[in-house]
């Protein structure tokens, strides 16, 4: 093994994995506990109280859910239907769809590799950021895939890297 190259400890690849994740998706998960929130408020200004809880088609829905749930709780308002909908509708693209392709990705090209420069190759430059991080307390620079193996990563993967780019993209609206 050269000196440049990552020790084999899941737990390297379990942090660069993590910082990935936080880097793409902090911004929007803060972003969908915001819509909640004014969600779940108004809501409760509209049943004339404060709960922080709602219910709607069959699913409890809370700002914070260490709160006890209110016995009853509060449905969701027919006025606020389509912004809860909208609501759950990203919720499940983001959960069902970008992020089994976008992490599945990113397990793939950690498994593909033990170099950190060969990340830098893989992943979109969009998201070095957490990689240049990690680069500055390790000295695991070397290159290990050959141009023709990163190339067909990048090719078996063009779904979850446009996905890693519109996320960067769009946490630029949020």
């Amino acid at each position: 093994m050269s000196e440049h190259e990552i020790a084999y400890d899941p737990r390297t690849k379990d942090m660069i994995k993590e910082q990935l994740y936080t880097f793409l998706y902090a911004p929007v998960k803060a972003d969908f506990k915001q819509r909640l929130k004014a969600i779940i408020s108004k809501n409760s200004v509209l049943h004339g109280n404060d709960q922080q809880w709602l219910s709607y088609k069959g699913e409890y829905y809370a700002i914070d859910e260490t709160l006890a749930r209110p016995r009853p709780m509060n449905r969701l308002k027919p006025e606020l239907e389509s912004v809860m909908g909208d609501y759950v509708t990203d919720l499940n693209y983001l959960n069902q769809t970008e992020l089994p392709y976008v992490l599945g990705f990113i397990v793939n090209a950690l498994n593909a590799s033990n170099s950190l420069q060969d990340y830098f190759r893989i992943f979109p430059a969009s998201i070095h950021e957490p990689l240049k991080e990690i680069a500055e307390r390790c000295a695991c620079l070397e290159q290990r895939l050959s141009p023709e193996a990163l190339e067909y990563i990048r090719a078996r993967n063009e779904v979850p890297i446009e996905l890693m780019k519109k996320r960067m993209v769009l946490n630029l609206l949020i």
